[in-house]
C-alpha cells in the first residue's frame, strides 16, 4: 500500500511540473522584401544604364541565398535553409524587376544586432542535385543547375554593353558564379526588430555595386565578360561574388 501511495503522489508532483512548465514560444511571421536595384533605383531590364564612360543593359539577374539567420550578441537564430530569387522572369508583366517578398514563420520576436547570408548554395546542398530534393523546393529547380559543374549556379547575370560607345549595345556579358569556391558568407550589422506588425525587412542587391571592385573602380567587362565553362577557373565568378557583401543593403 505505502509503494501505491508513493506512486501516486509522484504522479501528481510530475503533473504539477508539467502544468508549471511554460509553453514553447511559437514565434512570429517575419517578413522580407527582396528588390534588385542599379545606382539605388529599382532595376529595369534592358533599360541602358551608365556604366563607367559606357553604358550596359541587365538582361537577367537570379540569385540563390543560403543559411539566412539573425545574429543576436553571439545568439545564432536561423531563419531558412534556401531562397531562390528571380528578378527578372521571362513571362513577367513587364521590365520592372519584381520584389518578391517572402514570409518566414516561427521566428523568435526580439531585437537583434544584425543579419547573416550565404550567397550561393552552401557545400551540403551543392553536393546534391535538384532530384535529391522534393517539389516546390529552391533547389529542385533544373533550370539553374548545371551538371558539368556538379553545382547550382547560384548568380545569374547577364546583359549587353556598349563595347565602343556608339550607342548599340554590341557585347554580351554572361556571369554565371557557382561552385563551392564561389560561395560567400556576410553578416550585415543592422538593427533588426521582430514583432508583429513592426515594419518589414527588405533586403536590397544593387547591380551597380556588384559590378564595382573593392576600390571602387568599374568592373572590367571588356577583359572580363562571362565566367568560365571550366569548373576550375572561377576567378571571375569569386571576382563578382565577393562583391556582395558592398551591393546588398538591409534596411528595415
Amino acid at each position: 500500500m505505502k509503494n501505491v501511495i508513493l506512486s501516486a503522489f509522484t504522479a501528481v508532483a510530475l503533473l504539477s511540473v508539467s502544468a508549471c512548465k511554460e509553453p514553447a514560444d511559437p514565434g512570429v511571421d517575419f517578413a522580407i522584401n527582396f528588390k534588385a536595384t542599379y545606382d539605388s533605383s529599382r532595376l529595369e531590364k534592358n533599360k541602358p544604364y551608365n556604366f563607367d564612360a559606357t553604358q550596359i543593359v541587365v538582361q537577367r539577374f537570379r540569385l540563390y541565398l543560403s543559411d539566412i539567420a539573425l545574429i543576436k550578441d553571439t545568439t545564432i537564430t536561423p531563419v531558412t535553409e534556401v531562397v531562390y530569387l528571380d528578378f527578372t522572369p521571362d513571362q513577367a508583366v513587364s521590365d520592372l524587376s519584381t520584389t518578391p517578398r517572402i514570409v518566414f514563420s516561427g521566428i523568435p520576436a526580439g531585437e537583434y544586432d544584425g543579419i547573416r547570408i550565404g550567397f550561393g548554395v552552401n557545400a551540403a546542398n551543392n553536393a546534391k542535385q535538384p532530384s535529391d530534393f522534393p517539389a516546390g523546393s529552391p533547389l529542385a529547380n533544373e533550370l539553374d543547375y548545371w551538371l558539368g559543374w556538379r553545382s547550382y549556379i547560384f548568380t545569374v547575370l547577364d546583359g549587353k554593353m556598349d563595347s565602343d560607345k556608339d550607342g548599340d549595345m554590341d557585347l554580351p556579358y554572361s556571369y554565371h558564379c557557382g561552385s563551392d569556391p564561389v560561395y560567400r558568407v556576410f553578416t550585415f550589422t543592422q538593427h533588426i526588430h521582430v514583432e508583429e506588425g513592426h515594419p518589414e525587412l527588405n533586403i536590397e542587391f544593387d547591380i551597380r555595386k556588384l559590378l564595382l571592385n573593392d576600390n571602387g573602380t568599374y568592373y572590367d567587362i571588356l577583359a572580363n565578360n562571362a565566367t568560365s565553362n571550366l569548373v576550375t577557373d572561377t576567378r571571375v565568378a569569386e571576382d563578382i561574388s565577393s562583391h556582395y557583401d558592398t551591393a546588398t543593403t538591409i534596411k528595415q
